[in-house]
């Protein structure tokens, strides 16, 4: 009876043992599998509210968050805000999430559920936030990239900065619309903001614009100008080839 006893114990232990390995297997297989190669990222979205973005919103900004949606990588951490006439004193972002990274705790439909959650949940806030009809009557673009300053400041991540905006900066001290940007109003914008320690520090940054506009071509140039050397002034990775009225690629990789 003890000899039958020990067998049957045996036994027990041995399929033990054999479940654990396959489970173990199978969940080193699970973390291998499709690995990422790329390192997380911090992607920060800012989306002009005014109202001359109501029709890009519908459609060349909804067609840029596609691009986004479909680069997503575990880990990314994604943020979404707004850029409005008081986007510095009330500025709460409209999304703020990680995207989920495989585990040893879930297995790989718990993981695919929770990835597919995520993903849902940054394309319905978006959905809404793009759905706004109505703008606001300003744009305080230079203030947005101080808010953008203190959300990189602290982050190891790659940092990916993306201005959904024509890029007509509204405020009470700058009006592009009615202003001449010449060289010597851009240097004058410029010391004014060195001054008053206003230039953020987007050191290792690197900035995409979708929605870049203007009254005509001068105009378009002009503030384009601008941006440029006032990207340069911030450190950030600012190319005019990512500079333009839509996304053609994102984060594309050969």
């Amino acid at each position: 009876m003890k000899r039958n006893r020990g067998r049957f114990l045996g036994i027990i232990l041995l399929s033990l043992f054999v479940l654990l390995s396959f489970m173990s297997s199978g969940a080193d297989a699970f973390l291998k599998s499709k690995e990422p190669k790329e390192k997380p990222r911090v992607i920060v979205v800012f989306v002009d509210m005014s109202g001359s973005t109501n029709r890009d919103r519908q459609t060349v900004y909804r067609d840029a968050f596609e691009k986004i949606y479909e680069n997503f990588h575990q880990g990314d951490r994604i943020m979404v805000g707004t850029i409005t006439g008081r986007s510095y004193i009330d500025f709460k972002p409209a999304v703020d999430v990680e995207i989920p990274k495989k585990s040893l705790w879930f297995n790989r439909i718990q993981f695919e559920r929770k990835l597919t959650a995520t993903k849902e949940k940054v394309r319905g806030e978006v959905t809404r936030l793009l759905s706004q009809k109505q703008g606001t009557p300003r744009t305080e673009i230079l203030n947005s990239l101080n808010i953008a300053d203190t959300i990189f400041h602290n982050e190891k991540r790659e940092k990916i900065l993306v201005l959904l905006s024509d890029m007509i900066q509204d405020s009470k001290e700058y009006n592009f619309e009615t202003v001449n940007v010449t060289n010597d109003y851009i240097n004058k914008v410029i010391r004014y903001r060195q001054k008053h320690d206003l230039i953020p520090d987007l050191s290792g940054v690197k900035v995409y614009v979708v929605g870049a506009s203007g009254a005509d071509p001068n105009k378009y140039r002009s503030v384009e100008r601008f941006w440029t050397r006032y990207f340069k002034k911030t450190g950030a990775d600012f190319s005019t080839h990512r500079y333009k009225h839509s996304l053609i690629s994102f984060e594309k990789t050969t």
